[in-house]
């Protein structure tokens, strides 16, 4: 968005036939005419002092005299927000020329066309058409654009219009050419754009950027970059600032690092990286290819920041799970005296989502409260994801029935779907799966992601074969993901042969996030030969992401299989990888207490340990005993006794029943899935102190209360 508002800006101030600013008064030009174009020029800068002006020449006779003057008006009009008033001093002049010509109407064309006005921009082109004027080069480019930016998707005015270029043989000219490229990218039609591109027997750096552009719009990186080459070893250009942004995203798109790193050094070399756009597009690229260090330097090291380079820097942290550094950066940002925008506090609330806190998301949706913020439906959604993913369904609940039916979108749909599976209630999810069809908003792939996880995690099987089934009746062509979580609804219910399958029949190669379903179900119901197969895969696909080690190494654990554990834990030194370390996190008040499993930095870790102590010692006299397979360590029984005691999701619920109010809702949040062991307990410790424990672990919620969970017992 920033390249093209740059772009045309720049065709504004400097091509002729994207510029159709009036002319001044040449040298021989009546002193009163000069005197008024001073004025509009230097004077004018509210609308008040506009109508002043306007009326003056009107009494003085002038508008119909000097177009260029009504000209300027009718721009100045429309820049202040009053296109009414443009247009009614346009047909007023225009009504009164006895031989029109092209001039005022690509005036009031342009007017309309830069300020969103595209359905009157193209209706005032057919007016003009139906009139006998005749359009030039100065006509298209406005037109063109109107049709780029037009709502309606099954507009084709681009198509007409390109037809008219040729029937009165404008579309030669470079600056149509460029207008013609640019309209039918933002449609969408990058094949057409390029046939117009090729086409052109003359290109300037602007036509090679809005190709460029187009590319990097259309999320085609690596034919943006292709065209980047050719132009600079074909026309020996430069890329400028607004090209530097185009492809510094390109860059970002692809994750490419090593070009991240030449294209901020070209920045620098070529003394560009002081505008504000391409400082902006630099941090941008660097946090989309995972670097946040080096986009934080460029961060620091910006001269001017306005919001969206903190935007930007805020949304690299969350995306790349720091949100924790989020939430410090946010705070410096209103210290600095720059005011978030709605934009701000969307990236926040995916931040306190992502850290499962409840303190911290009231705390961000009572400052959008605060601070008038308007609230749309991305934010709204938003909110609602963020409540459903910090344990309150009930809220997200509330808040989805809210919103008058005529504004849900499908994400507001596709929220509350996932939120109800996330927590185990798929019964839920899939009658509102079924309203959302009976209130006429069609499922897209997000929908189908999200009832098939929700299947899943409530093992209705039959009911996700049917949703599956239901994607090509809804023409939704099924992807990874949506075989992932087919793989892992049938692996949960061990139906391990039928997912095998299912993988075997893709059209495409399934991807690491289907290997890894299956091999996480071989782990659940202990089948080490398929879970062979899914690991020999996944470590040819990320041979360097731990966690499919560690899972290989738990299934040959299980089945005391220790040589084999011995050869992949040397595998995974040798390659310097280290199995993700268990934490768990709790609410204390405004402050988040996080455990490690056998924590010996948490301040509180004396008097919490102590407890868990007391706390087995209570759940063994209800008919508690330790689930030792969950200790995949060649271990005497006592030290597995031990070693389960200290899972850090039971040091932080030890902690919740030690110092929060009895009435209160014990919340653990724990980057690793549940063991069975630490399931087991909760069940007793609900039971045992009439508390309700919710644990969010990487996959889903459970609900602990009165002895059972809301997943009951199916995860």
């Amino acid at each position: 968005m920033q390249a093209q508002r740059r772009l045309e800006l720049r065709r504004k101030l400097g091509a002729r036939a994207f510029s159709c600013t009036p002319s001044p008064p040449s040298s021989s030009s009546p002193p009163l005419e000069a005197r008024y174009d001073r004025l509009l020029k230097n004077s004018c800068d509210d609308a008040s002092a506009l109508k002043q002006i306007h009326s003056s020449l009107t009494t003085r006779g002038l508008l119909t005299r000097d177009p260029h003057l009504s000209a300027q008006i009718i721009v100045k009009y429309s820049k202040f927000g009053h296109p009414h008033h443009a247009r009614s001093l346009f047909d007023g002049i225009t009504a009164r020329c006895e031989r029109p010509n092209s001039f005022l109407w690509n005036t009031m064309v342009r007017a309309y066309a830069n300020n969103g006005h595209c359905a009157d921009a193209l209706e005032l082109y057919a007016l003009m058409r139906r009139g006998g004027v005749l359009p030039d080069n100065y006509t298209f480019p406005f037109v063109l654009k109107a049709c780029a930016s037009d709502s309606d998707p099954l507009a084709r005015g681009w198509e007409v219009v390109h037809g008219e270029t040729i029937k009165t043989g404008f579309d030669p000219d470079m600056y149509v050419e460029a207008a013609l490229v640019d309209a039918y990218a933002k449609r969408g039609r990058i094949g057409c754009a390029r046939k117009v591109f090729d086409g052109m027997t003359q290109r300037d750096l602007v036509c090679w950027t809005t190709m460029i552009t187009a590319y990097e719009q259309a999320e085609q990186p690596q034919e943006s970059l292709v065209l980047l080459c050719r132009m600079q070893r074909e026309e020996s250009l430069l890329p400028d600032p607004v090209a530097i942004v185009s492809v510094a995203s390109s860059v970002g798109q692809m994750g490419d690092v090593k070009s991240a790193k030449s294209v901020h050094a070209y920045a620098i070399q070529n003394g560009i990286l002081g505008d504000v756009c391409v400082a902006n597009s630099v941090v941008a690229m660097y946090t989309k290819c995972g670097n946040v260090e080096y986009a934080r330097m460029a961060f620091v090291r910006m001269e001017e920041r306005d919001k969206i380079s903190w935007n930007s820097m805020l949304s690299g942290y969350v995306q790349n799970g720091q949100a924790n550094e989020a939430l410090l950066l946010f705070e410096q940002m209103q210290d600095s005296g720059c005011k978030p925008n709605p934009v701000t506090a969307l990236i926040m609330v995916s931040a306190c989502a992502f850290l499962g806190s409840c303190h911290l998301g009231k705390k961000i949706h009572d400052y959008i409260h605060e601070n008038k913020m308007k609230v749309d439906i991305t934010l709204q959604n938003a909110l609602m994801d963020m409540y459903a993913k910090c344990g309150n369904l009930e809220t997200a609940s509330k808040m989805f029935h809210e919103i008058p039916l005529k504004e849900r979108d499908v994400s507001s749909w596709n929220v509350l779907i996932s939120a109800y599976g996330m927590h185990g209630r798929g019964e839920e999810a899939l009658n509102l799966y079924l309203q959302m069809q009976e209130k006429g908003v069609a499922p897209n792939h997000i929908t189908f992601t999200s009832i098939l996880s929700a299947c899943s995690h409530a093992g209705l099987i039959n009911e996700g074969r049917k949703c599956f089934a239901d994607m090509s009746k809804h023409s939704v062509m099924p992807e990874a993901k949506h075989y992932t979580c087919m793989v892992d609804m049938l692996g949960r219910a061990g139906l391990l042969g039928e997912a095998f399958n299912l993988i075997k029949s893709m059209p495409a190669s399934p991807n690491d996030g289907v290997w890894g379903a299956l091999l996480l179900a071989c782990r659940v119901h202990g089948n080490s030969e398929l879970g062979e197969i899914a690991a020999n895969n996944l470590f040819q696909i990320e041979p360097e992401h731990p966690g499919y080690y560690v899972l290989l190494s738990n299934i040959y654990a299980a089945s005391r299989r220790w040589q084999e554990v011995g050869k992949l834990r040397e595998n995974m030194k040798t390659r310097g990888l280290s199995k993700p370390a268990a934490f768990s996190v709790i609410e204390y008040g405004q402050e988040a207490i996080g455990f490690y499993t056998a924590d010996q930095l948490n301040p509180y870790r004396g008097e919490v340990y102590r407890h868990m102590e007391r706390l087995v010692v209570e759940m063994k006299t209800r008919g508690y005993f330790p689930d030792r397979s969950c200790v995949l360590h060649d271990v005497e029984d006592e030290d597995k006794d031990h070693i389960l005691n200290y899972h850090s999701e039971k040091l932080a619920v030890a902690f919740g029943i030690l110092k929060t109010d009895s009435e209160s809702t014990i919340t653990v949040s724990k980057n690793l899935r549940i063991c069975n062991d630490c399931h087991s307990t909760f069940k007793f410790l609900s039971d045992i102190y009439q508390r309700q424990i919710v644990v969010r672990d990487a996959n889903r919620f459970h609900h602990f209360q009165a002895g059972s969970c809301s997943c009951k017992d199916y995860w």
